[in-house]
């Protein structure tokens, strides 16, 4: 390589291309149905809302806290790896040739958040506040500066303390940019105003914390491996990552269930599918999370559509991602050693997800009656065990 800019560009080169590969299993026809209608539900939900909202709801605190979040946790992102505490380190003094790239990376891939939360607010914030055009043209430039602002504010604390105390530094740039936004979206320009100096101020003597310090390797190394082990984790509930290994536990508080499966050879599949599913973290702790926001969406969305829409989405995605991933495995599976050709595991999977999607679409009905719905309650009932079964009988299937 010629120079350390070089090296950040084919680095970020081969990091995009290998995000790309993994997100296209994410990004599936399947995800992308489910996360249509559940923003669509969303959408509905919060239009509908926006048209009523409630007399002295905070939405300037519930801005001003969102962005906030939002703003402060800015990482970098480096791209280091562990043997640039060793090449790297003569080239110290053209160290930012590297950096600079790296931290304008760092904003463009952040800043996504802040803009949708800008966008999704807008009908929130026009309806309580009416604030004029010229301020509300001036907010999103504002946010976007503050962003910039607060990565390179924590990348200078990073450097000056080799990562020691980040918690306190992230505390302060989220109590600055809390008030801030607050007294912006309230219309007190001199408070903003006094706080946006504040914010400044914070950023230069940052800035001077990390002048002439050396470059803690060790800390950004460790940062940038735990950011991507993030990344695998969450693309391997989608597909397999070779750099990790799914975790399998024993469960005996649940052993009770395989009681209910009859001895046979013919239910030989329907157990080893039971115990594959209650033993994957993966699968078994998918079903609960969606189970779990599925309940959720069903007793706090006010609108039946809306409601009916998001559980349908969840049944959809419980009952394909679990398929999926009972019929994909590549591990070593015990009837490998005792082939049982004349039954069908494909059927077993089958009948395993319409009983686990006939608990969930029960535990979401329950959710509803207890809110004295029961009307209602059935329907939901109705809709999130016949969304699951007519996935399962869509789906194409081969014998194994």
């Amino acid at each position: 390589m010629k120079n350390l800019h070089e090296v950040w560009s084919k680095r970020l080169q081969k990091y995009t291309i290998e995000v790309q590969n993994y997100m296209k299993y994410i990004v599936t026809g399947h995800i992308a149905v489910v996360m249509l209608f559940a923003i669509g539900a969303a959408g509905y939900a919060y239009s509908e809302w926006v048209q009523d909202i409630p007399e002295g709801f905070p939405g300037a605190w519930l801005l001003a806290f969102v962005f906030a979040v939002l703003l402060a946790y800015s990482p970098p992102s480096t791209l280091l790896k562990e043997a640039d505490m060793v090449y790297f380190l003569p080239l110290e003094s053209k160290l930012d040739s590297y950096l600079k790239p790296a931290l304008k990376w760092s904003f463009l891939s952040q800043i996504y958040l802040p803009v949708i939360a800008f966008i999704v607010s807008l009908p929130m914030v026009n309806a309580l506040y009416g604030l004029p055009s010229a301020l509300l043209i001036g907010l999103p430039i504002m946010l976007l500066l503050l962003k910039w602002w607060s990565i390179n504010t924590e990348f200078s604390l990073r450097k000056a303390n080799a990562g020691r105390n980040a918690w306190l530094d992230r505390l302060v740039r989220f109590s600055l940019v809390l008030f801030f936004v607050y007294f912006y979206v309230i219309g007190q320009m001199l408070i903003a105003i006094f706080l946006l100096f504040g914010i400044i101020l914070y950023g230069r003597w940052a800035k001077q914390q990390a002048s002439g310090k050396p470059f803690p390797y060790e800390h950004f190394i460790a940062l940038e491996e735990n950011r991507m082990l993030r990344f695998y984790q969450f693309a391997n509930l989608f597909t397999d990552v070779p750099h990790l290994k799914g975790k399998i536990k024993e469960r005996r508080w649940l052993d009770w269930l395989y009681g209910f499966i009859k001895s046979g050879p013919e239910n030989a599949h329907y157990y080893l599918v039971w115990r594959t599913f209650i033993r994957s973290d993966e699968l078994f702790y998918l079903w609960v999370r969606l189970t779990a926001i599925s309940m959720a969406g069903a007793w706090l969305i006010p609108f039946p559509v809306a409601a009916g829409i998001f559980s349908a989405a969840l049944a959809f995605a419980s009952a394909i991602q679990i398929w999926q991933g009972l019929n994909q495995t590549h591990y070593f599976r015990m009837d490998n050693l005792f082939p049982l050709s004349k039954f069908s595991r494909v059927q077993a999977v089958r009948k395993l997800v319409f009983r686990v999607q006939a608990v969930q679409a029960l535990l979401v009905a329950a959710t509803v009656a207890v809110s004295g719905q029961v009307l209602f309650a059935a329907i939901m009932l109705a809709i999130v065990f016949g969304v699951s079964a007519v996935t399962l009988l869509s789906v194409k299937t081969k014998k194994r």
